[in-house]
């Protein structure tokens, strides 16, 4: 009994933390503004972003109020059909305008919409109010702005802040106003083709005028050149020439001093080499002539007779002797140390 007791007060208590945020809490979408109204204080002056807000149950409501852009659009697809919008210009002349205007609620003023009372007609104002500033400023436009987009586009952004100095009462702003297309009557429309056609014409036969001109200009500008391009080329030819003169003059003067040069080198060149060789002789002979004194004197000295008697008795050869028996003197005066002695040193 007791269990039974407990899983009846937790599924009371999961049923009351369940439904306790439906009841104190509402959700607001993210492409939504969310204006608070309570019995006790009224609207509340700010707006409610996307996500959970606080709602106490008979106390608390919420309006919607769309946060994304709106868009009012001005189709202009023929003469009289509904949602055209239908301009008379400054010329006189029935136009109609293919406009598109995207608008949305300024921020932090959508609590504003509500305190004041436009929650269900600001829109229908928004619609009543653009289209009275746009006939108003349209109705201004000549044919020269009509024809020229660059003209369109300056009088389409000249809307803008007339237009939402007009829609501040309401609390919105238009981003941007577009003029997509403008188009005349069929009756007119074929007249102003054929008038533009004709400007066009005019325009290409002023563009062919022009053409003609400029091609003559051209061939004209081109003799010119080719005739200056000759005087240049004859002009530079003839400097060329004189270059050409001086240079040969300037390589045959430095081909003559080269020459000059080369022989006064060559025979300084010569007379050094004869000098330097008489010299070298006369230094080889006085050399020979030394040496052959200085030879004499060394072989006249002792130490040169020996050496004279060394080399003789190297190259001596003695031969066949016969000997006389009869002469028992002969071996003492042949072949004594004194008989070789003064036969070699003359001693």
């Amino acid at each position: 009994m007791m269990i039974k007791r407990t899983i009846n007060a937790v599924c009371i208590g999961f049923l009351v933390l369940w439904l306790l945020p439906k009841f104190l809490m509402v959700r607001i979408e993210p492409w939504e503004i969310g204006v608070r109204r309570s019995l006790t204080g009224g609207i509340t002056e700010r707006d409610f972003d996307f996500g959970y807000q606080l709602r106490l149950p008979f106390l608390h409501s919420y309006y919607r109020l769309p946060r994304t852009l709106q868009y009012l659009d001005y189709l202009a697809q023929g003469e009289g059909e509904q949602g055209a919008l239908e301009i008379r210009t400054s010329g006189n002349n029935v136009i109609f305008v293919d406009i598109s205007v995207p608008w949305r609620i300024k921020d932090e003023e959508a609590w504003k919409i509500v305190r004041e009372g436009f929650i269900d007609t600001y829109a229908t104002k928004v619609q009543s109010t653009t289209t009275g500033v746009l006939r108003r400023v349209l109705a201004q436009m000549t044919n020269l702005t009509i024809y020229d987009s660059d003209q369109r586009m300056k009088v389409a952004n000249s809307i803008t802040p007339i237009l939402n100095a007009e829609l501040e009462q309401y609390h919105v702003v238009a981003e941007q106003v577009i003029i997509r297309a403008i188009r005349f009557r069929k009756e007119y429309e074929a007249k102003l083709q054929n008038k533009q056609q004709f400007i066009v014409q005019g325009k290409l036969d002023e563009a062919l005028r022009k053409e003609s001109v400029a091609k003559q200009d051209t061939e004209t500008l081109e003799k010119t050149i080719d005739k200056e391009m000759s005087l240049k080329r004859e002009e530079w030819n003839k400097k060329i020439e004189e270059l050409r003169t001086l240079l040969e003059l300037q390589i045959a003067a430095v081909e003559a001093e080269a020459v000059q040069y080369d022989r006064k080198r060559r025979s300084e060149a010569d007379a050094f080499f004869a000098e330097a060789k008489a010299a070298g002789d006369l230094a080889e002979a006085k050399a020979e002539a030394l040496g052959e004194r200085l030879k004499a004197k060394a072989l006249a000295s002792r130490a040169g007779k020996t050496f004279s008697a060394i080399t003789a008795a190297q190259n001596f050869q003695l031969g066949e002797i016969q000997l006389n028996s009869n002469d028992p003197t002969f071996m003492q005066r042949f072949g004594s140390m004194a008989a070789w002695r003064k036969f070699f040193l003359g001693q």
